[in-house]
């Protein structure tokens, strides 16, 4: 049985869900409210937004780096390497035997000595003395023979004298053998007379004897006396080699004696090499070689005129020296183990200055002047492709042209045919270029390589 409580807690149970349904539906009102104010607002934004302007969007090509290529008739610049030697080397030797009594003050290895510059001298007193003996003896031979030409002229007046007597008594002998004859005077006093005849004939034969003896002793005097001169001259020369002088500009190489030491003739003294000739024996390439300027007779000459210039470069980390030169002689062949041209390249009067001097066993570059090539065009070596084609801008598009190269020369390539001139040429570029593309240029300068 249902209890009266049961009853009312029923009844209030049923009041309650029938209050909360109309609360309900007032909540979904409210959001529909909302959704439909919000979609209006929305619509009128879109609506009344402002329309965006429309650009136009230019489609640009890469920007390429390009330069204006110019003919040219350029003389080809042959680089090789070589090592520098003196021209001219010299082992100074003692001429004569002797003490070194005398060195230079500054005779030392790399020192540099002006031509005739005093070096070393060797102990000049005995080679002195002998040119004294020698002296004596030709003024000895000079009085002897004075002494005979003063005998020659004494003889030749007493010759003079014996004449006359001898003429006198040939006269007497042939009146006293005509008083004979006719028996006027005795034969005793003939006898008498033609013994003094006889005696003053022989006198002056005598004289003339002695006369013909004063030629052979004045020629034998004179021969004495000229091989005195030889000796004197011989002996001088030998004083003269007691001091020894620069025969050139030079440096010490190697400094072989000492003051004291005892030499003989022929013992080295010093090793010298002439500044004033410096030479750099250089290998040409066959490759290169095509573009050496040949004269005739062997010789670096065209047409007989200049020789071929050169330049020789010694660089160092931090400077760079170079000398002027010129090829002086092509040798004989060419190498048969390298198949390479051997030349040799000249420095004239290359002075030691203390600031650039030029010294032997430096390892140096040498540029040679060769050929000069007319109607060529010259590129960066960037600037041509793999397959010997280069970028030409035309109208703003790409021309693939392909080339014909003459030589490659460091980062420098000589172009014969495939380019016109004041043609813009690409260096650089990103990515791909293709025939036909749209670029964008920037005109780079090109420093060319000048002749040296």
């Amino acid at each position: 049985m249902e209890t009266g409580l049961d009853k009312m807690a029923g009844h209030d149970k049923m009041e309650s869900q029938g209050a909360s349904k109309p609360r309900i539906w007032l909540r979904v009102a409210r959001i529909a409210v909302v959704i439909i104010i919000s979609l209006l607002v929305g619509a009128i934004l879109v609506k009344t937004r402002p329309k965006p302007q429309q650009k136009t969007v230019n489609k640009l090509g890469p920007l390429v780096d390009v330069i204006q290529i110019q003919k040219t008739s350029p003389n080809m610049i042959i680089e090789v390497y070589g090592t520098v030697r003196s021209g001219e080397r010299l082992i100074l030797t003692a001429e004569i035997s002797g003490s070194i009594v005398e060195m230079s003050p500054d005779f030392e290895e790399g020192v540099y000595f002006p031509k005739g510059s005093f070096l070393i001298r060797i102990d000049p007193r005995n080679y002195s003395l002998r040119v004294e003996k020698l002296q004596t003896e030709i003024h000895s031979l000079q009085a002897e023979l004075a002494r005979v030409a003063q005998e020659k002229k004494n003889f030749q007046a007493t010759l003079k004298i014996a004449e006359e007597e001898l003429a006198l008594s040939k006269t007497e002998f042939d009146r006293q053998l005509a008083l004979a004859k006719r028996k006027v005077v005795s034969q005793n006093e003939l006898d008498r007379v033609r013994k003094i005849w006889l005696t003053t004939r022989l006198k002056t034969q005598d004289i003339q004897n002695s006369l013909q003896l004063q030629k052979f002793r004045v020629d034998l005097l004179k021969a004495q006396q000229q091989s005195v001169r030889v000796q004197l001259k011989e002996a001088k020369l030998a004083l003269e080699r007691t001091e020894i002088r620069a025969p050139f500009n030079c440096r010490i190489a190697k400094k072989i004696t000492e003051t004291g030491q005892y030499v003989m003739a022929g013992t080295p003294l010093a090793e010298i090499y002439n500044v004033g000739i410096m030479e750099v024996e250089v290998r040409i390439p066959p490759s290169e070689a095509i573009w050496l300027n040949f004269g005739t007779g062997g010789v670096m000459d065209p047409k007989g005129g200049d020789p071929v210039k050169a330049k020789i470069i010694f660089k160092t980390p931090f400077q760079e020296l170079s000398w002027d030169g010129f090829v002086s002689r092509v040798k004989g062949q060419m190498e048969e183990q390298t198949r390479t041209l051997p030349l040799v390249v000249e420095v004239k009067n290359g002075h030691p200055s203390q600031d650039r001097p030029i010294l032997p066993g430096m390892f140096v570059m040498v540029e040679i002047v060769g050929k000069k090539i007319d109607d060529l065009f010259l590129l960066p070596r960037e600037a041509v492709r793999e397959n010997s084609s280069i970028y030409v801008v035309d109208s703003g598009k790409i021309e693939v042209r392909p080339v014909e190269i003459l030589r490659r020369s460091g980062d420098q390539v000589y172009i014969k045919k495939g380019g016109s001139q004041g043609e813009k040429v690409v260096t650089r570029f990103p990515g791909v270029l293709s025939e036909g593309m749209t670029v964008r240029v920037r005109q780079v300068p090109f420093e060319k390589e000048a002749p040296k």
